[in-house]
């Protein structure tokens, strides 16, 4: 048992049905028609769209509201108060060369930041620092399920009509140009054990703790960054696209070398109704 289970595409289809995924499809599309524009094959610049701007994507397409803010665990609640979610896009990663998606994890999404000292210790007086110098991975691992449980848990406590926790991911996949949409539902019913907690090291010494009973291997991790004092979740997008967890939209590219600073106003004004028509 872990706390995320993949959502499949009849379960993503059932909270994002024709309706939302076609808000969905507009709003990436108009993103992209906002991202720079290349002067040279070699000028591409990584697509960004800020966080806000993503959880009113997704409150736009399902009819949801937002609710919290900053490091609230979670960015919207649907029209029914049945179910809330968090929302991020991550980047795949991919072949700089044939552009495939690779086996390598995907961007970061943080799962918790900026803890105290006391958080991290609970019952020992000792630093997140000083837990990893020890290489205290078990207490480690017991604190980070910990914070994580005790944050999810607020939500139930402040909207007590929510039955699901979701988190949905937008994944750029930059190389190829597509975007995906991939789901996971949080089980809350108990706290999972800690379970098989593992570790790496960087020049000696352990840098990081990779969590047990977050997440199925094959989709993903969940890691305690000593640098970072924070946990986050990566993801194994070619696993997920390979084996279908995935929605994919259907947006063309922008990937034409232009050189606006050669353009007239009037050939502007021509162009930004041109590339509106495209997308």
């Amino acid at each position: 048992m872990s706390y995320f289970r993949p959502l499949n595409q009849y379960e993503l289809k059932s909270i994002f049905d024709d309706e939302a995924l076609k808000v969905m499809n507009f709003l990436i599309k108009r993103a992209i028609l906002a991202q720079p524009e290349k002067q040279n094959d070699s000028d591409s610049v990584t697509f960004r769209v800020p966080n806000e701007h993503m959880e009113q994507w997704v409150a736009q397409a399902i009819g949801g509201a937002r609710v919290g803010a900053g490091s609230y665990p979670i960015d919207l609640i649907s029209s029914d108060g049945k179910f809330g979610a968090d929302i991020a896009i991550v980047t795949a990663k991919s072949d700089k060369r044939t552009g495939n998606l690779t086996t390598g994890k995907s961007g970061e999404k943080s799962l918790g930041q900026k803890f105290s000292d006391d958080e991290w210790a609970e019952n020992e007086s000792l630093t997140l620092d000083q837990l990893f110098a020890e290489e205290k991975i078990l207490e480690i691992a017991q604190s980070s399920n910990n914070i994580f449980y005790k944050k999810f848990k607020k939500v139930i406590l402040d909207y007590p009509s929510i039955e699901n926790l979701y988190y949905f991911f937008i994944i750029n996949h930059p190389e190829k140009e597509k975007f995906y949409l991939f789901g996971l539902s949080l089980n809350l019913d108990e706290k999972q054990p800690i379970g098989n907690p593992q570790h790496r090291y960087y020049k000696g010494k352990v840098s990081n703790v990779i969590l047990d009973n977050f997440l199925g291997d094959s989709f993903g991790t969940v890691t305690t960054y000593k640098s970072k004092k924070r946990i986050e979740l990566r993801l194994a997008t070619k696993f997920l696209v390979d084996n279908n967890y995935c929605l994919k939209f259907n947006v063309p590219g922008k990937n034409q070398i232009v050189k606006l600073r050669n353009y007239s106003d009037e050939e502007l004004k021509e162009y930004i109704k041109s590339e509106a028509e495209n997308f």
